[in-house]
């Protein structure tokens, strides 16, 4: 009797062989994700870097190859304006940016030195703000660059000027990443990481720009070239109005992307004007509430803050000139009767630019409550002082007294009684309480014995 064999399940053989398929291309796929991030992103992420990491490093890829699209086509126009024509000009974009370096170690060097004597400080306290000015700065540069063959008898003039321009923003945007965005950024001491991949990012960034640069700038030349053959002005303006249109969007797109990086970061070490942010909250809230430090980040912007008006009439860390008033007899008083055992001094003074009549009738917006620190004034001092400024401006605009001296005794008692919930509300918001930056705000030291303030 014959054996039956057993059939063949097509069905199921197609079967086994798509889950084989599918298996080996998720495993393809899950390797090539793991090499992805091994080259592309910080070891561990995102958990050895800040929350607000990713986001700002999408924006930053964006105003990264924007910029060195504009690096391309700067370049190019570079060569144009010292003689080549477009052709020429094309065909050497591989060199274009030997000239580029030539005119950097010049230029470049003075501007450096020129940022290194300015008052850095700045930079750590509101970095937000200085970011953005650098890419603005490098902006202009490059639109500089971008001239240059409309004037070819300034060139070392423009692209002298220009270059001086990028190098100190590059300078300053590179201190800022190297220094305060690491710090910020790194979550397990990986700074060195975090920035060898942002230097990895940025290079093939480069590669993928070149390109696209390159074809811009034959697209709007070629363009220009074939208008102006026509000998028609209005063919001629139509040339023009596209390449300013074609570089006008690669300039608005980098700055835009650059204004979004900046806008993404949320910066928990607290500085005079976050400390002030949290002090007003705290203040209207009578000690309730304070804002998380997405919340500080949108309140405190990029250009300009949202309290603007207030941030501006508190002043936190100044020299004892404005907390005076020019009357240093006033001053003496409040130091001796208010604020004689604190590493602080505040006090009500009116707006001393306001010159005319119509400006000084004792508004609010005349209002200033200024603060000075001593030498010996720490985190708790700052954030006290904070808090004084803070009450004293809403209780000055809710009150008219003409004794300020209550309402600073006011203040400051709330001040003490409530610094140390001020202190861990912030803590369990996320914010450090360790340090706080206070940038170019000078110190002092009062000598009681001939009442002499150095």
């Amino acid at each position: 009797m014959a054996k039956r064999q057993p059939s063949l399940n097509n069905d199921d053989e197609n079967i086994d062989n798509s889950s084989s398929s599918s298996s080996s291309s998720s495993s393809f796929t899950s390797q090539f994700r793991a090499q992805f991030k091994r080259i592309f992103l910080p070891d561990g992420f995102p958990n050895t870097v800040s929350r607000d990491y990713l986001p700002w490093l999408k924006w930053q890829m964006l105003s990264l190859f924007f910029r060195d699209v504009l690096e391309v086509l700067s370049a190019q126009s570079l060569l144009v304006a010292v003689g080549m024509d477009v052709n020429q000009a094309n065909a050497a974009a591989p060199v274009a940016g030997a000239a580029k370096w030539v005119l950097k170690d010049g230029t470049g060097g003075l501007a450096t030195l020129a940022l290194g004597a300015l008052n850095t400080k700045k930079f750590d306290e509101n970095p937000k703000f200085f970011w953005s000015t650098a890419n603005s700065l490098e902006d202009v540069s490059r639109a500089m660059e971008l001239l240059t063959p409309l004037f070819p008898s300034h060139f070392l003039l423009i692209a002298g000027t220009a270059t001086f321009v990028r190098s100190a923003a590059l300078t300053g945007r590179s201190s800022l990443i190297n220094g305060t965005f690491m710090t910020h950024f790194s979550r397990n001491e990986n700074a060195g990481d975090i920035r060898t991949k942002l230097e990895v990012q940025g290079r093939w960034l480069q590669i993928a720009a070149l390109p696209v640069g390159i074809a811009l700038f034959r697209a709007v030349t070629n363009g220009l070239e074939l208008d102006f053959a026509t000998n028609s002005l209005g063919q001629e303006m139509k040339g023009v109005t596209v390449g300013v249109a074609t570089y006008g969007s690669m300039l608005f797109a980098h700055s835009f992307c650059c204004y979004m990086a900046a806008k993404s970061l949320n910066f928990e070490t607290l500085s005079r004007k976050r400390a002030l942010i949290q002090a007003k909250t705290f203040v209207e809230s009578n000690g309730k509430n304070v804002l998380s430090v997405e919340e500080v980040s949108d309140v405190e912007g990029v250009w300009w803050s949202k309290e603007e008006k207030y941030l501006k009439a508190c002043k936190l860390g100044v020299a004892p000139d404005v907390v005076s008033g020019n009357d240093w007899e006033a001053f003496e008083r409040v130091r001796e009767n208010v604020f004689a055992n604190e590493n602080f001094v505040a006090n009500v003074v009116r707006d001393l630019t306001r010159t005319t009549k119509e400006d000084n009738n004792n508004t609010d917006d005349d209002i200033i409550v200024a603060c000075m620190l001593t030498n010996d004034a720490g985190v708790r001092d700052v954030l006290s002082a904070s808090l004084v400024v803070s009450k004293l401006m809403m209780t000055m605009k809710q009150q008219q007294q003409n004794s300020v001296m209550p309402l600073l005794k006011d203040a400051l008692l709330f001040a003490k009684a409530n610094v140390e919930s001020f202190e861990l509300q912030l803590k369990e918001t996320g914010f450090r309480v360790d340090v706080i930056q206070t940038g170019d705000a000078p110190r002092f030291e009062i000598v009681e014995n001939d009442d002499d303030i150095l």
